[in-house]
Order: C-alpha cells, then structure tokens, then sequence
C-alpha cells in the first residue's frame, strides 16, 4: 500500500517579532511564536479556541505556512481518520478544552502525528511555552497570556463542509461580472450610496476624543490617469475601458462627473487577475487611494460586504511589489478608514470568500499594519503611522489591539521622527485606554519614551498619559 503522505504546516504567529524581541525581553532567542498545523487527505486539521477545524491546505488567514515538515506516510484510511477526529472533538480536544499554554494546537498537532505515522512534532515547538514560562517576563505575562486563544480564520469545524468549497452564485457579490438589466450602473444604488454618506457623514462627528483622521490627498491624477491607460486598459473589454475612462475623468474633474459604480467592479476584477502585472496594479490602488474619499464611491466599497476584492488582494500584502505598490495599498487603506462607515467595513470581523480565498477583513488590515510599521523601509513605516492612527480611531478586537499594540512598542523602541511618533503614540495610548491586556503588555516590555517627551508638548503629554496607564 503507498499510503497517505502526512505534513506538518508551521507557522510563525509573531511574523518575526519574537525573533526580533526576544532576546532583550526573555534573555533567550526564541525564532517565532508557534502554530501549527497536520495536512493530510489535501486538507489542513488543526485545534484552537474553536475546536478541532479543517480547511484547504495553507488556507486559513495565516496563509502559506512558514514551513513545512514530513512527517511521514499514513496507513490509516480517511473513514477511520475521521472517526478519531469525531471523538476527539468531543472529549480530548473539543473547544472547551483549548488553553494556550497547556494544551493548544501543538499539543494536538503532536498527538495526531503519533496516530498517523508513529512520529512526532519538533520539540522545539511543544517546548516553547515552557522556554518561555521559564523566565521572569514571562512569569509577569503569564496571568495576560493565559486568558487567550487561537482560532485561525478560515476553517471549518470538522464535519461541516470544507471551507475551500464555497462558491459564491455567479453574479451574486457586487464585484462578479454584471449582465445588462437595462439599467446603467451608474443609476443603480444611487439613493442607497447617498443615504450611506449621509450615516456617515454623522458617524464622522463620533470619532473618539477629538481626535480628526488623516486624509492623503497626494495622489498625481493625471499621472495615475495615463498609467491606467497604458498599463490597465489593453486587458479590459471595449465596454470595461470605456468606463475606467470616465474614471479617469471623473477623478480629474472635481464637479459635474457622475460616478458610475460599476468601474469599481472592474478595478477590483483587476486586482485579482493573475495575468497583470503587480506593477500594472499600481495605478489602480492608486486611483482607488485618490477616489475612496468621495461619498458616492464609499457607498460602492459599503456595498461590497466583506467579499470585496480589495481584501482579499491585501491578503498577500507581505509579498507585493515593487515597493510602492505596498506604500499606495498602505494609503489606500488610511482612506478607507479616515471615514466611519468604511472604517466599520474594512474592520468586519466576518469571513468571506473570494476567489477561493476566505479573508477576515480586519485579519487582512491589521498585518498589512503590522507588516509596515515594522518595515525598515522608511516611507512605508510612516505611511502606516498614518494607517494604525485612523485604525485606532474605531472599534478593533482585543486581539488586533494587542498585535497593533505589540507593534507600535517595538516601532516606538526605535528612534523616529516626530510626526511618527505622534501618531504611533497617540494609537498605543488610545489602545492602551480601551483594553487593559495592553497597558499590561506595555508595563511588561517597559519601553523607555523619555526621549520622545522634549521633542514636542503634544509628545510630552501622550507620553505622560502612557506612563500613568502603564504603571
């Protein structure tokens, strides 16, 4: 018999900041904060907050695993795989029984292995939270750390339809190709996309403090315009082009355009076709930069619910290029949250597929975050400042709040420039008042910001307000 071949997917959930971090804070180098995963019959098993899950190979929001070890070769059939998980999933290890240091998804990944093939897991990765209860920081944090969980979005509990199998009807999300229903797009929605902004516009006034968002207004039109012209067009329809080129009119033309919402479709269609260039995208974020500050095309993207293509091209933020491309998806994104009803959308909490690919879109937000704040290219950093400030101006999860957080303390551990450091410290403080596990992740890392109080007085306040909510 040739058997089943049996994988174990790790992945890093710090993206590099535990091997960056580490060091100063445990006395130790630890390379990442494990998760991990068994693959096999081409699907991906594995155990958190919510229970035993399955999914595509590689296709929760974690995306493609760090790396991959050989485990081996199973004998066992999927009928008798599936029974062992059934029973598992009520006893051993059903939901309920899930805790982040004592019994957590390498404990089960390590467990399954045995069942498969007689072989277990690296220990270096059961070991961990041991290595790191060992030392005195992580004794401070260990109260903080014991009251989370893991549950990577985009898996199925097990015995429910796998996850990779959901399609969308054709037509049904607003970004599918539209058949003509004799009514011009542009009509279509117009009085929703206007009582939109309006909501909107009266959520604005809400955000918290007085604290205003920041709006990037530096996109070159006309630039932008003859990219697409050049780079976007010859892939599209004669219909299609027609409309990016009223588009581009539109954008150029600051009255008397009317907006035709289907050019949204076809900009997001474009993000997600294989056969263009990333560098040929580039003028699309862009565009999508300079038009998501306008009403009417915020009632597009509200519109969109959480299968929109802009999410799910984010999903793969860490790996676009060229370099600019990160930058204006980063701008992109700070527009979309300078107004509180597309804010509230980016930030959903809810999964949906796209393409194949299930994205949470506030997973997708927050790494794209984190991935630039933590950048040592320089105008990505303090594009995202500007990103993680409008962020913190809603409502983010306890657990986003913390990765931000954790971020922002290691940014802010460095020398940066004033308007950097404003923004970047008045998120952590704003984080650090809406949940206590960050001020006491702040008062553990004890990062030192004296520095930044002679650089300005609205700096030297921000800074007294962290040191009272830190001690």
């Amino acid at each position: 018999m040739s058997g089943s071949p049996v994988k174990l997917y790790v992945y890093d959930l710090s993206r590099g900041m535990a091997r960056s971090m580490s060091l100063p804070l445990l006395g130790r180098q630890i390379d990442g904060i494990w998760h991990t995963a068994i693959v096999v019959f081409e699907e991906e098993f594995f155990f958190g907050g919510g229970g035993i899950e399955s999914c595509a190979p590689g296709g929760t929001i974690l995306g493609p695993p760090g790396s991959v070890h050989d485990l081996g070769v199973t004998q066992i059939t999927r009928e008798i795989f599936t029974d062992y998980l059934s029973e598992l999933g009520s006893s051993t290890f059903s939901g309920e029984t899930y805790h982040l240091l004592q019994h957590n998804c390498n404990n089960f990944s390590s467990e399954v292995a045995q069942f498969l093939t007689g072989n277990d897991v690296p220990g270096h990765i059961t070991n961990l939270p041991n290595e790191m209860l060992a030392t005195p920081f992580g004794q401070m944090i260990r109260p903080m750390i014991e009251s989370m969980s893991v549950s990577p979005g985009g898996g199925q509990p097990v015995g429910g339809p796998p996850s990779w199998r959901v399609r969308e009807p054709a037509g049904s999300s607003p970004w599918a190709p539209q058949s003509n229903s004799g009514q011009t797009p542009s009509a279509q929605g117009s009085n929703s996309a206007q009582t939109q902004s309006q909501s909107t516009q009266a959520k604005q006034k809400s955000r918290k403090g007085d604290r205003e968002a920041i709006v990037l207004k530096d996109v070159k039109i006309a630039g932008v315009a003859a990219s697409l012209r050049e780079k976007v067009l010859p892939s599209l329809t004669e219909a299609e082009r027609k409309s990016v080129e009223q588009f581009c009119d539109y954008l150029q033309n600051q009255n008397g355009m009317q907006f035709n919402r289907e050019v949204v479709r076809i900009l997001g269609r474009c993000l997600l076709n294989e056969t263009l260039s990333q560098e040929a995208k580039l003028p699309v974020v862009q565009a999508l930069q300079a038009a998501v500050i306008r009403p009417e095309v915020q009632g597009a993207l509200l519109s969109a619910d959480t299968h929109s293509p802009v999410v799910v091209f984010l999903h793969r933020f860490d790996t676009l290029q060229p370099l600019m491309l990160q930058v204006a998806a980063t701008k992109m994104l700070s527009n979309i949250c300078s107004d509180q009803g597309s804010h509230d959308w980016l930030l959903r909490t809810q999964q949906g597929p796209m393409g194949g690919e299930q994205v949470v879109n506030q997973q997708v937000v927050v790494k794209a975050t984190v991935t630039g704040l933590l950048s040592e290219e320089t105008d990505l950093r303090k594009n995202a400042t500007v990103l993680v400030y409008n962020l913190c101006l809603g409502q983010v999860t306890e657990d986003s709040a913390v990765e931000l957080a954790s971020a922002l303390l290691q940014c802010l551990g460095e020398t940066v420039p004033e308007p950097e450091a404003f923004r970047s410290l008045s998120s952590l403080v704003q984080l650090m008042t809406s949940f206590t596990q960050v001020s006491g992740l702040a008062q553990a890392i004890g990062v030192d910001l004296s520095p930044y109080s002679t650089q300005s007085d609205r700096l030297k306040s921000l800074c007294q307000q962290y040191q009272q909510l830190a001690s």
